[in-house]
């Protein structure tokens, strides 16, 4: 029987199999490219407005629950918490309470004679600079636990949209640059130095890398200016930040992008004239952040010269070829960093500085040779954008790698860079290499691709882990207990790097995704809200106590007696110094016979151990002072001690005692000796 024409068009479609899904969810996108990136920030937007609008953060201050609280801590949701990051909940939380507690001020009254609490540790304050560190403006207008989650996040979400923009920009792909960015930020090394100076350098060089692009692309004079801007100001933010080990290397692959992508002519049909004016607004704006900079560095320059000229790290400077202070085992651990949750004797020193980067860039340096060569055949023209990545990825690798230069390292600031830390350089230059040669693949046919980069990439990506599990097998059985998951990670690593070599985006965007996540994306935990101390029995009677008989405070114990004493804003002998006072100090060491122990960035503890050496240098950044209440320092300038379990010494007089978790604290009033 015939079948009509008007009964075909009345037939059931057929189903939509996978294939045709595919196909439409990896094909070019018609949406124009400024809407594409307007619907990828607004993605951020959301996500970011909801973590903060929950309270959430990733905290690891539950770690101190138990010494003020009996029982589950309700603010933890999932996860766990991580002791490794006591720069952010022993260090950062408890000065950013006590900003609050006193009212944001500048000059922290927390340690005897004050500090300038706008450098170093990045606090809340009231001061100018604030305006150059975004992610503390939440405290002027939100509660603590708001505030704090915007602290956390923000910086995350902005290097992870400068990412994407720049992805964007190259590709035209708006969920694949969005997953490749999301991937970038959930690197190991991020998660386990998760903080607001880990994130400003790297989005601000992908933020500089991307203003170049629509320098020289963008047809609208508001377009040009606003990019710039936004590069200007985070370039500004990351410097104020003043952590050279981090900035520096990111430095130098955002320099050799923008100065490659100006210098290849097929970057823009502008005449070489044209260019050099599309850079007036990169100049302004860099003008622009260096007078914000030179500003800051001359209105703090007497805390900044405090930080420098310390034994501890003003004075630290590292030469180049110190390979041994960062192994290549967990820098190229790729998929195996899984393992840093557990134990990695034998792998790293600890789990923070065995973090590293899944250097998808790296594995596509076969590609990136020839697309350079390629270009050079066409049209005898460099490929500089190319050429000037690479030759970041070299400089770097020659600083880790070869010794002999130190005079040329210094002059490039390179030595101000610890080995562990120069890393984020191989992570920045690897992300901006990924996303420059996807870009320029994807201009061929696949067809047109040799398959030869592909097979050298997929080798890499083997013969890297491969190399590891070698190494590991031996010298750290345990990774491979911890890394469950190391095998399929690795498939999906190898598949993911062979289809971005030949010119795909979307489907090894959401592999590295996955890749991403399973590495690292569960580092920190789910924790909501703010665990505030002084809101517990202890952190309210040492407030009552200081309100009815003021004077400095000195905590023995653990860390929870020292926590305490800094979130409730009391002044206080004990604690960690960015760099020291001299009133403390003078009143401590008056003859600076002990200088080199204490002229560093250190925690100050205190033992009650009346036959402890009065001053020592416990580890690198430790400092433990004796403390006999019934000699001249103690005599003349402490009030109370704060100790977990009992401190027998007859010019200590028992004020309080309070039963607090699992632990029992003692409040001493100093009197007189007898």
């Amino acid at each position: 029987m015939s079948t009509t024409r008007h009964e075909v068009l009345a037939l059931p479609s057929a189903p939509r199999t996978w294939a045709v899904w595919y196909r439409r969810w990896t094909r070019p996108s018609r949406v124009p490219l400024l809407r594409q990136v307007a619907y990828g920030l607004a993605g951020y937007a959301v996500m970011f407005a909801g973590l903060v609008a929950l309270r959430i953060n990733g905290s690891s201050m539950g770690l101190l629950y138990s010494q003020f609280f009996s029982g589950a801590d309700p603010h933890l949701l999932a996860g766990t918490e991580r002791p490794i990051r006591s720069d952010e909940w022993l260090v950062a939380n408890p000065l950013i309470i006590s900003q609050v507690k006193q009212g944001l001020p500048r000059m922290s009254e927390v340690l005897p004679g004050g500090f300038d609490a706008s450098i170093v540790w990045d606090l809340p304050t009231r001061d100018w600079s604030v305006l150059l560190r975004p992610h503390e403006w939440g405290f002027f207008v939100l509660p603590l636990d708001y505030a704090y989650a915007f602290r956390w996040w923000l910086p995350l979400f902005v290097a992870a949209a400068a990412v994407f923009v720049l992805a964007c920009l190259l590709w035209r792909r708006t969920i694949a640059s969005w997953l490749v960015a999301g991937a970038f930020v959930v690197s190991p090394f991020f998660q386990w130095w998760f903080g607001s100076g880990s994130f400003w350098p790297p989005a601000a060089a992908a933020a500089a890398a991307g203003a170049m692009v629509v320098l020289l692309r963008a047809p609208r004079r508001w377009m040009r200016w606003a990019a710039a801007a936004v590069a200007g100001y985070l370039v500004a933010v990351a410097v104020i930040a003043l952590y050279p080990p981090y900035l520096i290397p990111c430095f130098y692959p955002a320099i050799g992008f923008c100065v490659g992508w100006f210098a290849t002519r097929s970057s823009t049909e502008l005449a070489w004239s044209a260019r050099w004016r599309r850079l007036i607004p990169l100049g302004v704006a860099a003008v622009a952040a260096g007078v914000a900079a030179g500003a800051f560095l001359l209105t703090h320059a007497a805390a900044v010269n405090a930080v420098t000229s310390t034994v501890y790290p003003g004075q630290r400077l590292t030469p180049p070829g110190r390979a041994d202070e960062f192994p290549w085992t967990p820098m190229y651990a790729g998929v195996f960093s899984s393992a840093l949750r557990g134990i990695v004797t034998g792998f790293a020193a600890n789990a923070s500085e065995g973090s590293s980067f899944i250097f998808f860039g790296l594995y596509l340096v076969a590609s990136a040779g020839w697309l350079v060569w390629r270009q050079w055949r066409r049209r005898r023209e460099m490929d500089w954008a190319l050429v000037g990545v690479l030759a970041s990825f070299a400089l770097l690798a020659a600083y880790t790698y070869v010794p002999g230069w130190g005079p040329l390292a210094h002059l490039l600031l390179l030595d101000r860079v610890e080995m562990p830390r120069i890393v984020i350089g191989y992570g920045v230059a690897s992300i901006i290499l990924l996303v420059l040669v996807v870009g320029r693949l994807r201009t061929d046919p696949p067809g047109r691709i040799p398959w030869w980069t592909t097979a050298v990439a997929v080798l890499l990506v083997v013969g890297n882990h491969l190399a590891v599990w070698h190494r590991v097998r031996t010298a750290a059985p345990l990774v491979l207990v911890t890394a469950l998951w190391w095998i399929p990670a690795l498939v999906l690593l190898a598949l993911a790097t062979a289809m971005f070599s030949r010119g795909r985006a979307t489907v090894p965007a959401l592999l590295s995704a996955i890749v991403g996540l399973v590495a690292a994306g569960w580092v920190n935990p789910v924790y909501q809200g703010v665990l505030d101390l002084r809101s517990t029995d202890i952190g309210q009677a040492i407030e009552r106590t200081d309100a009815q008989a003021p004077g400095a405070w000195v905590a023995v114990g653990g860390l929870g007696a020292t926590s305490v004493l800094r979130e409730t804003g009391v002044e206080s002998y004990s604690g960690v110094q960015a760099w020291p006072t001299a009133s403390m100090w003078d009143a401590l060491d008056p003859d600076k016979s002990d200088l080199t122990t204490w002229d560093r960035y250190a925690h100050v503890n205190w033992v009650a151990d009346l036959g402890a050496p009065p001053i020592t240098l416990a580890h690198l950044d430790v400092v433990q002072v004796r403390l006999d209440s019934c000699d001249t320092f103690a005599q003349t300038h402490l009030s109370h001690v704060l100790s977990e379990g009992p401190a027998a010494q007859p010019c200590l007089a028992e004020r309080a005692r309070i039963p607090s978790g699992g632990v029992t604290y003692y409040i001493y009033d100093v009197v007189r000796a007898p």
